[in-house]
């Protein structure tokens, strides 16, 4: 017997005992109890200053019997180590976690740490599709293990000064063709014409991969990898001419110093940064980043025109603890924080995965009184447009063959081998890491 157990059993028949004591005095009386109220523990990796803070402290006051606790942890490989630790030993563990990323997600739903949902939806009266949308939420062992409360677009961010000395206006219906042009045209003494992180999930061929087919992207349908795509090549190669032609910094060199896209965009090194809705944060941040140019906002680039993938999608996955006391409670916080709590952080860059919610406000709140560093129009227009996000249902050897991509990339770029035999050899040591993994 758990010492939970025998807590839970000690707490009722105490509580037992007092209201047999009560009513023996006075049958008719209404019994007034003091009820204690439910703590949940929620872990998650924004900094409490830019949203949960207040959050939590709104659900609280409006919410007497049960209160939250936020815990931050950092979403990295130690921190996440940590999360997981907490989960399987139960010591200090939360009630609500949210996982960051489908590795991370996938992870816990497969060591047995997330509890079915679709009882506690019922229940609650959840509409899934009609607050999320079916189709961006994928079961596990078809039950709801998790909901997402961020929807991350992905977008190009722009030296809006830089933009104008050249003469081009922000671009809206444009290929990874048209991205190494414009950034040829903004290359300018010390200023790149490109930024983009270099990393595994930062690969040009990967978005081509994705623009080209948005739903397992990584894997044929006979389920070996999918790497001999014309796509693949198309992006390796587009990435590859904006190294050579010093339109972007090296892939060596980006690595090595670990250089930050809101950094590079900000302090004038690049004049334009792939990223996304998790940057809205720094972009913001006039006390670290004094600048005198506002920034403006592009979709990300597609391998065709008019096809509008974007590589984001939905994120910040909220699950339950498989072994929390109080499961029903944690999921009226997690329903009401999908609705209505989670607008407290949309100005930490936190876009609501609600359908309901109105983005033109939304974009408001985004920006703030940042209208002089933030250009709300072309802002508003990546944030509301209808895309069709990336999405992964199979996830065979995925972290495997996601090494193998950065790792054959980077003989490319360094000028190691040729496009066509890291082409080769990336289908090559995928294929085999998929099937010694269905093994």
């Amino acid at each position: 017997m758990n010492k939970w157990y025998k807590g839970s059993i000690a707490v009722m028949l105490t509580a037992s005992m007092l209201l047999t004591g009560c009513a023996a005095k006075n049958d008719t009386a209404v019994v007034k109890t003091d009820k204690k109220a439910v703590k949940l523990v929620v872990w998650g990796a924004v900094p409490e200053e830019t949203g949960p803070k207040t959050v939590v402290e709104k659900w609280n006051k409006e919410h007497p019997d049960i209160q939250v606790e936020y815990v931050r942890y950092i979403n990295d490989d130690s921190g996440n180590t940590k999360l997981d630790t907490a989960l399987m030993t139960q010591s200090d563990a939360p009630d609500i976690f949210f996982s960051y990323g489908e590795n991370n997600l996938y992870r816990r739903e497969n060591a047995g740490m997330t509890v079915p949902l679709d009882d506690m939806i019922k229940k609650e009266n959840f509409d899934v599709d009609g607050v999320i949308g079916n189709n961006n939420v994928l079961k596990y062992k078809d039950q709801y293990h998790y909901l997402p409360a961020y929807k991350n677009v992905d977008f190009v961010v722009l030296n809006k000064k830089a933009l104008d000395e050249a003469g081009e206006k922000v671009p809206t219906d444009w290929t990874w063709d048209d991205y190494l042009t414009l950034a040829g045209k903004l290359n300018k003494g010390d200023r790149k014409g490109s930024f983009i992180t270099p990393g595994a999930d930062l690969l040009i061929g990967k978005f081509t991969l994705v623009s080209s087919q948005p739903k397992d992207s990584f894997y044929k349908q006979d389920g070996l990898s999918n790497f001999n795509h014309p796509a693949m090549k198309k992006g390796l190669e587009i990435q590859k001419a904006l190294y050579d032609k010093g339109y972007m910094v090296g892939w060596g060199e980006g690595l090595a110093n670990k250089l930050d896209p809101a950094n590079e965009l900000l302090t004038g090194k690049a004049s334009m940064v792939y990223g996304g809705a998790w940057m809205m944060r720094s972009l913001k941040d006039k006390t670290k980043w004094p600048r005198d140019f506002s920034v403006a906002f592009a979709p990300a680039p597609q391998y065709e025109k008019g096809t509008n993938v974007n590589n984001g999608g939905m994120n910040d996955f909220m699950s339950i603890n498989k072994n929390s006391a109080n499961k029903d409670a944690a999921f009226k916080f997690i329903s009401w924080y999908l609705t209505e709590g989670n607008m407290d952080m949309v100005p930490g860059g936190r876009i609501p995965t609600n359908k309901k919610a109105d983005m033109t406000q939304v974009t408001q709140m985004i920006v703030g009184d940042n209208k002089d560093i933030i250009d709300q129009d072309s802002l508003a227009n990546v944030l509301k447009a209808n895309y069709t996000f990336a999405v992964r249902e199979k996830a065979v050897a995925f972290p495997q063959i996601t090494s193998i991509t950065k790792e054959e990339a980077e003989k490319y770029f360094m000028n190691q081998q040729s496009i066509d035999k890291t082409l080769e050899t990336m289908q090559k040591r995928a294929d085999q890491a998929i099937q010694a993994d269905k093994k």
